[in-house]
């Protein structure tokens, strides 16, 4: 008899506990990020460890095509690579670490991560900490790849109309089709 009001009140106070985590699974579910955002956030990651370990090859590779030709049309109108997605050309300043503090979808295809750098000045013979940056990611190619950054900004800071209106081409027509089907799918208007 002992026994069983031990088992049974033990079993009350384990209860409780199992129900917590359960209610504290749910805000995590609500504010679970979406798969594009993760994808943009996994290539990010890649394309600034590249950075961080000057494999300029593989950065390159992780560029928007759109954005390579930019710097292209740069290098041969003023003789300099000067653009932000420009790693290799900039001497004044090594990134060194780096750490997402932020990420949004503007739309299928297109997210936008906040990123908060550390990085040695050349110039000042010392390390800069914290910088803000915010990286455009583009679904291009079957995957995502890094379109643009802004230094020195937040994510607040870009709209999602800047985006979409400024960029035009950068995601595959393919997403946009896809994301025009879901939609209707979804809105009832499916064929």
């Amino acid at each position: 008899m002992l026994f069983a009001v031990l088992v049974l009140g033990a079993g009350s106070a384990v209860a409780p506990a199992a129900d917590r985590s359960g209610e504290a699974g749910v805000p995590s579910m609500v504010n679970e990020e979406s798969p594009d955002v993760f994808l943009a956030k996994a290539t990010l990651q890649q394309y600034l460890s590249r950075v961080v370990r000057k494999d300029w090859d593989g950065a390159r590779r992780l560029t928007h095509a759109r954005t390579l030709v930019v710097i292209a049309h740069m290098r041969r109108r003023t003789g300099v690579e000067r653009h932000n997605l420009a790693p290799w050309a900039n001497r004044e300043s090594e990134l060194k670490t780096f750490r997402f503090t932020g990420a949004r979808q503007v739309s299928p295809g297109a997210v936008l991560i906040q990123v908060s750098e550390d990085s040695y000045r050349t110039a000042e013979q010392g390390m800069s900490v914290d910088d803000p940056a915010v990286y455009l990611m583009f679904k291009s190619r079957g995957g995502f790849v890094v379109g643009d950054k802004k230094a020195g900004v937040d994510l607040s800071d870009v709209s999602d109309h800047s985006v979409r209106a400024g960029y035009p081409g950068y995601v595959d027509q393919q997403v946009q089709a896809q994301a025009r089907r879901e939609s209707a799918l979804f809105d009832g208007r499916h064929r």
